[in-house]
């Protein structure tokens, strides 16, 4: 399925990331780590899902006859917009390491 066999596990994974993160923030407690993650992995999730989802539909996946092609055009931007995945990738690992890492 192009998700290493998790299935709806990923998603449910990336909605408890998501969800895990907005009630610290709403209970005022320090969350950039965990906005990170679930920023990352959630964005990662999506690109992956569409991608499978072009493979599936073949050429047709890239007309605009199918909402394949939006989606995959929509995903994409999850990786850019708000910090790409590169800049989540090193504000995770700042948090978990302690350390300014350039």
């Amino acid at each position: 399925d192009g998700l290493g066999g998790a299935g709806d596990g990923v998603f449910d994974a990336a909605r408890l990331l998501v969800w895990r993160a907005a009630w610290l923030y709403e209970r005022g407690e320090a969350m950039t780590r965990e906005a990170s993650v679930a920023k990352y992995f959630a964005a990662r999730t999506a690109m992956k899902t569409c991608n499978a989802a072009l493979q599936i539909h073949g050429g047709y996946g890239y007309t605009r006859e199918f909402p394949v092609e939006r989606w995959h055009r929509d995903s994409k931007i999850y990786t850019i917009f708000e910090g790409t995945s590169e800049m989540q990738q090193l504000v995770i690992a700042r948090a978990i390491s302690g350390l300014r890492i350039a």
